[in-house]
C-alpha cells in the first residue's frame, strides 16, 4: 500500500510540474551585429531578455533569415521579431512596443582623405557604399549622381572604402562601431557626427498572437525598469559605441 501511494505520488507530481512551467518566448531575426549576431547573442537579444526577465518571461532566439522570420511570427511558430522598424503595412499585422534604440545612419570616409560631409547632398559625384536590402537605401533615391555600391556585409564595404574603390561608406552606426572595432584598425576611418537619418527600433509581436497586447505591455514595463536602475546602460556598455569627439569607445 505505500509503494502505491509514494507511485501515484511521483506520477501526480510528473504531471504537475509541466502545468507550471512557463514556455519560453521564441524570437527570430536574421543575423545582424551587433544587433543580432547568434543564437542568444546580440544587443537586441540582451535588451530584449533582460526587459522580459523582469515579468519572469524567459526569452530565446533563433537565427533565421528576415523574410522567414516575419512568416514564423505571422503564422504563430515564433513569438517577437526582437528588432523591427515600424511601417503602416507592418502595423496592420503587428503591435510594436516602445522603442528600446534607435537606429541612427552615419557617414564613414578614411581618414587619409580630407573629404567633408554636410549631407547626402554633398556626396554628389561620390561613389557610396551600402548593404544591400536595407530600407534606409531609399534616402539616396533622391540623389542620382550618387553612385551607390552595394555590398551583403558592411565588413565588405568598409573593406571596399580602406582599398581606397568607394569615397565612403553609410551606415548604421552601432553596427560600423562593431565591424571597425573587430574587423579593421580604427584610426583609418572617419565616422562622421552628423546624422543622416534614424529609425526607432521596436520589438513586434503579430496581432493573431492570444498574449500579444499583455507581452508588448510587459515588455514596456520591463524595459523601463531596466533603463531606471542601470541595467540599460550596462547593456549598451558591452559594445563598442562612436563618441563624436574622440571616434570609438571600445569595449572596455
Amino acid at each position: 500500500m505505500r509503494n502505491f501511494v509514494l507511485m501515484a505520488f511521483v506520477w501526480c507530481l510528473t504531471c504537475a510540474f509541466p502545468l507550471l512551467a512557463k514556455p519560453i518566448l521564441l524570437g527570430s531575426h536574421s543575423v545582424w551585429p551587433p544587433y543580432v549576431q547568434d543564437d542568444d547573442r546580440g544587443l537586441s537579444y540582451d535588451i530584449v531578455a533582460a526587459a522580459f526577465a523582469r515579468s519572469g518571461e524567459t526569452f530565446a532566439l533563433e537565427v533565421a533569415p528576415f523574410s522567414r522570420a516575419m512568416r514564423l511570427a505571422q503564422n504563430g511558430e515564433v513569438d517577437v521579431i526582437p528588432a523591427l522598424w515600424h511601417t503602416q503595412a507592418r502595423a496592420q499585422q503587428f503591435f510594436f512596443s516602445t522603442a528600446y534604440l534607435h537606429n541612427e545612419l552615419i557617414f564613414i570616409s578614411l581618414s587619409a582623405n580630407a573629404l567633408s560631409f554636410s549631407g547626402l547632398s554633398s556626396l554628389n559625384g561620390k561613389r557610396v557604399c551600402m548593404i544591400r536590402g536595407f530600407a534606409y537605401q531609399n534616402l539616396v533615391s533622391g540623389y542620382p549622381n550618387i553612385s551607390v555600391i552595394n555590398q551583403l556585409h558592411l565588413s565588405e564595404c568598409l573593406r571596399q572604402l580602406a582599398r581606397g574603390r568607394v569615397d565612403g561608406v553609410v551606415a548604421d552606426r552601432f553596427a560600423a562601431a562593431f565591424a571597425i572595432t573587430h574587423h579593421f584598425q580604427r584610426d583609418i576611418f572617419t565616422l562622421h557626427a552628423q546624422v543622416i537619418a534614424s529609425w526607432p527600433l521596436h520589438i513586434g509581436i503579430s496581432k493573431t498572437h492570444p498574449r500579444s497586447r499583455k507581452l508588448i505591455a510587459l515588455f514596456n514595463q520591463g524595459l523601463s525598469d531596466i533603463i531606471q536602475d542601470g541595467t540599460y546602460q550596462h547593456l549598451l556598455s558591452q559594445y563598442p559605441q562612436i563618441d563624436p569627439d574622440q571616434g570609438i569607445n571600445p569595449i572596455p
